[in-house]
Parts: structure tokens; sequence; C-alpha cells
């Protein structure tokens, strides 16, 4: 059986490889404005926010280090020695498990894009833990926090793309429980500091709630330079030999950018009668819409840049694993 809800409560007790756990709550937006968060930075000529528009870091401390100093050089550490790959990247799939854990793997992809210019990154994941949420949640506004800083969010692009299709939520609060979005950001202000984000979460993952969110993002952003991010793990619990036997058959209908292929080879997984095979990527339905609106927008090849499991650290429990592949997508031309 197909993972429906991300990963179910009674597996949250393997948070750092399973990379899942919910968070606090966060109240509701109003029009943002000025005095600016009390304890923000002041940058002169930089925007500001009331509280309520920004979107504290529920996982620092837990997916990664609320230590600023050792964040950056955490991160640094990660994409050192790696050099971008041919061709204007496009889209990226990147893990989200805690850093320890996909952190290595993250690394392949954010140097991909490091020092590159873009107008703007939409973020793309899919709901964790709510099971009252059935649709697709767009950030509105204002700003998501880390230790490293505030990251704005680009309020003019959210709001194309909730005008793009009216049956889209604002509410930030479908945000605030899931690290799915939340752990990229440190990557990101290390890689394209300053560059503005758009945090999308898919709800119920039905295939139906992707294509609203392809034809919305397909309307909205021919002539924008913006990057994709498809926030996923791959497969869940198998044991290590299984793990890297399905995560290469993933992986290979990804780059096939046939997103068909991609479902069909998940269903066969999942089919195959692999012990523990919870799910082979728990972000399927964003993945899919980062591979057409990527295509849609140009793309025309995908290309592993790693990938590794939980099993490949030190120590690591082989037993029952998480994989984590860092992908790029581009065109050639």
């Amino acid at each position: 059986m197909r993972l429906r809800w991300g990963i179910i409560p009674g597996l949250l007790f393997l948070l750092l490889a399973a990379s899942c756990q919910g968070g606090t709550a966060m109240v509701s937006p109003t029009v943002p404005g000025s005095p600016a968060e009390p304890g923000s930075p002041t940058v002169p000529g930089s925007p500001t926010y009331p509280p309520e528009w920004v979107r504290q870091p529920v996982f620092a401390g837990r997916f990664y280090t609320a230590d600023a100093q050792e964040l950056e050089t955490e991160i640094d550490s990660y994409m050192a020695g790696k050099e971008p790959t041919t061709g204007r990247t496009l889209a990226l799939i990147v893990p989200h498990a805690g850093y320890m854990y996909s952190g290595p793997v993250s690394g392949y992809a954010y140097a991909d894009v490091r020092g590159q210019s873009y107008d703007a990154v939409i973020l793309i994941g899919q709901n964790h833990y709510l099971q009252d949420f059935s649709g697709v949640a767009v950030y509105p506004g204002g700003a998501w926090r880390t230790p490293l800083g505030l990251v704005p969010v680009d309020q003019e692009l959210a709001q194309a793309i909730l005008q793009a299709n009216p049956a889209f939520e604002s509410d930030p609060a479908r945000h605030s429980q899931d690290h799915c979005l939340e752990v990229q950001l440190p990557f990101l202000q290390r890689a394209l500091p300053g560059t503005p984000i758009v945090p999308i979460l898919i709800g119920y993952p039905d295939p139906q709630n992707a294509q609203a969110l392809i034809e919305a993002l397909a309307q909205v952003l021919p002539g924008r330079n913006v990057l994709l991010i498809a926030s996923s793990d791959l497969s869940h619990y198998p044991t290590y030999d299984q793990a890297v036997r399905v995560d290469r058959s993933t992986l290979a209908a990804i780059e096939t950018m046939d997103p068909l292929q991609l479902r069909q080879t998940v269903r066969e997984e999942m089919s195959a009668g692999v012990p523990n095979l919870l799910t082979t990527c728990c972000g399927e339905e964003a993945i899919v819409v980062v591979m057409e609106v990527a295509r849609r927008l140009g793309a025309d090849q995908a290309t592993v840049l790693h990938y590794a499991n939980s099993g490949d650290i030190p120590g690591g429990d082989r037993s029952k694993v998480v994989g984590y592949g860092a992908v790029k997508i581009w065109a050639i031309k």
C-alpha cells in the first residue's frame, strides 16, 4: 500500500533518519508593515515584518543546529569542493532529513546553484502531519526565520500563484508543523543569499493536487527567473541493500523526465513486496510538479548528482534505512 500521509504518527520515533516530527502552531497574518519584529537585525533599506508574519524555525536544534556559526560551517562543509555542473539549473530535488543524515547529499544540490542568480526560489513539499489538510497551501507573504536570519517571501509571486487557482489556501498555519521546507532554508541562505522564496505545501498526496499546482505554476512562471525545489526523501525503512535497489529505480525514473514513468515505478516498487518499505519517495507529488513545470519551462535533462542513505553514516543502522538523492533538472540549450 502506498503511503498516503507522509510519515504516520506511529513512526515518529525515527526522527532523524525518517525526518518527520511536528512543531507548534502559528498565528494567521495581517498586512505586513512596521514596526520591525523584536530582536530582528536591522539592515538599512530592508523590509520589516510584524511578528505574526514571520514563520519561526521550529526544527532548529532538532534537525540542524540552532547555533548560527556552527550552522554556517556545517553547510559550507557539505558544499565544499563541489563545483556547478554543466547547464543552467531550473530545478532541484533535495532531501529533508536531519542534516547528519541528508546534509552531505543536499550539499551536492545546493553547490550546483551556489552563487547563481534567481529572482525567487519556489519550494514545494508534501504535508507530513496534518490529516485535515487536503489541498495546496501557498505561504502568502512575510518571511521565514532561521538561525541565519530572515528569508523574505516573494509576496507578489505568491499572490499571483494564489490568484491562478482560487482553491489554493493562503493560511500560513498550514506550514507551521512541517519540516520539509524549513530545512532547505539554511542551505539557500548560504548558496543563494538574499533570494526570496515562495513556500508551497501539498496536503493530501493526490495527483489532482499536483496537476492543479502544475497548471497554476505553468500559468504564472513563464518569463520569470525562478528555481524550483522539490523536497523529498526516498525509500523509507527497507534494509540497506533493498533501499539502494529501490532508490536507484526511483532515481532512474526521475531521470527520464517523465512523471508517468515515475508514478509507474512507484506503483511497481510498492507492489513488489519489499519488507518494511513504507514509501519509495515521501514527496512524490512535489517531485512530479517540479519535473513537469521545469519541463514546460524548457528543461530537458535530469541528472542525479549524488545518492546515499542513512546507513552510510558511521555507525548507521543498515536494517532500516531512509534514502536521499540530489537531482538537478536542467536545459542543455
